[in-house]
């Protein structure tokens, strides 16, 4: 393991925004994490855990402390009469597990092709999209317990899946785990789910996974930014949940308001809002609502400051909540800011 010093963070985000990192760590044994945690913990530096950067905004300071990135990257699968569980590394590409899953023709993450980051990250966010998420074929994750410097395993129950949200997400955990390790149960030749609406009319009977993988890519590709090409962090913030008063006050005024069931409440589409208060395609400074789907903000300028995007944000949520009364939620995560 090396110790690299004055990385910047904006290297290391699909954003390609931030400031410079202290110390920097990549590392991909449990010997390696010890090592690195120990270094952090005698210097008495604090420890940000990172997979591909693109699930958080890094504020333009530097960071007083030590960045670890894990980059074991395996991948195994055992086979159980008609499940499979799939473990795969952390430092996996997420879309790279999805599509060797989808070869293998197991069911269960083929609507999830395309989204960027690692495999060790996506329990975080309970990343999902197009009808699946994480938490529906998760099975266990192996993490690494920075204050105890000890593996420990966590079942579904213990993870806590909310919407977007995670036990990893609350402010006692975050940054507590290095999660090492994920393993998911798939179903050997599962025939494809598809619940998504914008998705229905483009799969036909009888479609395999393979087919629903592609369509999923091209339809990523028509609709969102492709963080390779222009820096984001995909869906800044999350669609908002409303109870059945905020529904019926909302579709009196705007009837074309997006609104779907979610339990016993509903979910409005925060792009929905963000389009109607009038900042689909709009830009402040370096920073800009994408013209492609109003939930992704952009480093348009690609020279655009985290306090740019920041800034940005706490607009569009403002008119939003002025226009319709509805709270807008980050599902992006602040790093290093105030």
């Amino acid at each position: 393991m090396k110790i690299i010093e004055d990385k910047n963070f904006k290297d290391l985000t699909t954003f390609r925004i931030g400031g410079k990192i202290k110390y920097y760590a990549e590392v991909k044994s449990e010997s390696e994490i010890k090592e690195a945690v120990r270094f952090a913990k005698a210097k008495n530096l604090p420890i940000f855990i990172v997979g591909d950067g693109s699930d958080f905004l890094a504020s333009d300071r530097v960071y007083e402390g030590l960045v670890i990135k894990y980059t074991d990257n395996g991948l195994k699968f055992e086979i159980r009469d008609s499940e499979v569980l799939v473990t795969a590394g952390a430092g996996l590409k997420w879309d790279k597990l999805v599509e060797e899953t989808v070869k293998r023709n197991l069911q269960g993450l083929e609507c999830l092709s395309g989204v960027p980051g690692t495999v060790g990250a996506a329990p975080i966010q309970n990343v999902g999209a197009y009808g699946q998420e994480v938490s529906d074929t998760f099975y266990k994750l192996e993490a690494y317990d920075i204050e105890n410097e000890e593996r420990k395993v966590f079942t579904k129950g213990d993870c806590k899946f909310g919407y977007r949200d995670s036990i990893f997400k609350s402010k006692e955990n975050w940054q507590k785990y290095l999660i090492v390790s994920v393993t998911f149960k798939l179903d050997k030749d599962g025939k494809p789910n598809v619940s998504y609406e914008s998705l229905k009319s483009s799969v036909s009977d009888g479609a395999t996974l393979q087919e629903v993988r592609e369509i999923v890519l091209k339809t990523r590709r028509e609709k969102l930014e492709d963080p390779k090409k222009i820096g984001n962090a995909g869906s800044f913030f999350k669609n908002p949940v409303i109870n059945a008063d905020e529904k019926v006050r909302i579709e009196k005024e705007f009837a074309d308001a997006k609104i779907f069931p979610f339990g016993n409440m509903y979910k409005i589409s925060a792009a929905w809002l963000i389009e109607k208060a009038g900042w689909k395609g709009k830009a402040e400074d370096g920073a800009a609502v994408s013209p492609k789907h109003a939930l992704i903000l952009i480093n348009k300028s690609g020279q655009a400051s985290a306090e740019d995007v920041y800034k940005l944000s706490e607009m569009v949520m403002r008119d939003v909540f002025w226009k319709f009364g509805v709270n807008l939620e980050r599902e992006v995560q602040l790093i290093n800011f105030d």
